[in-house]
């Protein structure tokens, strides 16, 4: 429901169906928020599951990734320093890119570093 809500641009209706749950929500749900937010341009929101996703998970470079691309967006570089700071504390390093392109029934792959 919660990605259902995000997807269509119901951000809020989004964070308060997951404050009535029974239950915390899940990183899927802090995802799907993220994605929604990032979409609908609600950097407000996109940081509050960039933070949440990162309680619900230290060891994933992605979200902190997105948590440093939303304190840029939002021209605070002060926070997105720290943020990498803290991602060179714990080694954590963002995730190769790949690409791959088929010719002639032979598949190439390249690797990058966004």
């Amino acid at each position: 429901m919660v990605d259902v809500l995000a997807r269509s641009g119901r951000l809020h209706e989004a964070v308060e169906f997951m404050g009535r749950m029974p239950f915390g929500p899940t990183k899927a749900m802090w995802g799907s928020l993220l994605f929604g937010s990032k979409v609908q341009g609600d950097l407000e929101l996109g940081l509050l599951a960039a933070e949440k996703l990162i309680e619900l998970d230290q060891e994933n470079s992605t979200y902190y990734v997105h948590l440093s691309n939303i304190y840029a967006a939002m021209g605070r570089w002060g926070d997105v320093e720290k943020v990498r700071g803290v991602m060179k504390d714990r080694q954590l390093n963002k995730d190769l890119g790949y690409s791959s392109v088929e010719v002639e029934h032979q598949r190439h792959v390249n690797e990058f570093l966004a």
